[in-house]
Order: C-alpha cells, then structure tokens, then sequence
C-alpha cells in the first residue's frame, strides 16, 4: 500500500450540505463548489497521471467532511463538473450515514459527518505534522517538513474564529507576499515539496 506523505485540508464555508445543487452553476447554486473542484486537480493530478501519496479534505460549512484518498481513487478528470459530479455524490452518501461514520461513495472518496477538529485529530493520529497556511506566517522555504505534513487553507473566506480555535497551536506557513487562491496554495506546495524531494533545492 502507498504510503500518504502530504495531506491539504480545505475549508469551504459556502459549501452544499445536501446533493440538490445544479452542476451547471458551481460558483454560485453550488456555493463556490468550483474552488473545490480546482483544488482536487491540484491535489492530485500530474501531466500524464495522480499523485497517489496525497490525501485531500473538505470541511464544509463545519459539519460535513469529504476525504481523497489518491492512492485509491478513481474518475477523476480535470474538468470541474465531474469533479463535482464525483462530490456531490459523496455529499449524498453522506445523508444517512451516522455520526463518525466514513460512508464510500466512489473509489478513493468518503464521506461523513463532523467538524474541523475531527479532521486534525485524524491526521494527528496517523503521524501527520499540521500546518495552517496563510499571510504573515513563516515563508515556507524558511521552513523544514518532516516525512509526513498537512496544511490547512480557506477557500474564498479568511478562517473564522472557529476554524482558528479548531486550529489553535498551529504553525503558520506563508507561500508569499500575496493571497493567492486556495489551489494555487495546493500547487506552490507541492511545487516545493517536489523539489526538495528531487534535490534540486533545500531550506536556506
């Protein structure tokens, strides 16, 4: 089995709680479902493949959880209406699941209810080092990883003061002197993960 050595957490706070959202209006019936669907491309996918040691988030609106697993998953394409096709059917898996309970909807992807500190505490206990992305945190190539980080970023929104307390104790990583889009922040980490891997560069 491949072993996850990265992990994004994306927090959406307009996010569907339920599956009865048009996938020809992402942006605005689907509550900026579109920020989500670019962040699973980024996440996962390569020219000519997946990456299989990623996983991948969505907290929606607090209280429903989406989880990628890129070792295990499949139909996943660059366009964003599959994507959220795929979503969407996580969403609906999720409708009569019980509380803590991971329901598969397709391959790779599940589904469940909870909140943002379950998903930290998952991560936490399977070895993973978390972080929070966001401005005026540590500029990340300043910054040494170990074998196994999570970062935590916003979609659209700044964190609230209840993601922030979900988070607290967290360092903070920034990518640079500008806020950049949520998948934006998922590609320039792995960007630089790569090359530190490759050995093309290192921490100064």
């Amino acid at each position: 089995m491949i072993e996850v050595k990265r992990a994004f957490v994306v927090l959406s706070h307009t996010g569907p709680l339920t599956p009865d959202f048009p996938l020809a209006d992402l942006p605005g019936s689907a509550g900026r479902l579109d920020i989500l669907c670019r962040c699973a491309t980024e996440a996962f996918l390569l020219s000519h493949g997946i990456r299989r040691d990623v996983r991948l988030y969505f907290v929606i609106r607090g209280k429903l959880l989406v989880r990628l697993e890129g070792r295990t998953i499949r139909y996943l394409n660059p366009d964003e209406r599959s994507t959220a096709a795929l979503i969407r059917k996580a969403i609906a898996a999720a409708q009569g699941a019980r509380p803590g309970e991971w329901v598969p909807s397709t391959p790779g992807i599940h589904a469940r209810w909870g909140d943002l500190a379950h998903v930290r505490e998952e991560l936490e206990g399977e070895g993973f080092s978390p972080y929070m992305l966001e401005e005026g945190g540590d500029f990340i190539r300043k910054v040494t990883f170990p074998a196994r980080a999570a970062f935590f970023l916003s979609d659209h929104r700044d964190f609230t003061s209840e993601d922030r307390e979900a988070l607290a104790g967290l360092p903070r990583i920034s990518l640079g002197p500008h806020s950049l889009q949520a998948q934006t922040c998922i590609a320039l980490v792995h960007n630089e993960l790569d090359l530190r891997e490759a050995g093309w560069t290192s921490v100064t």
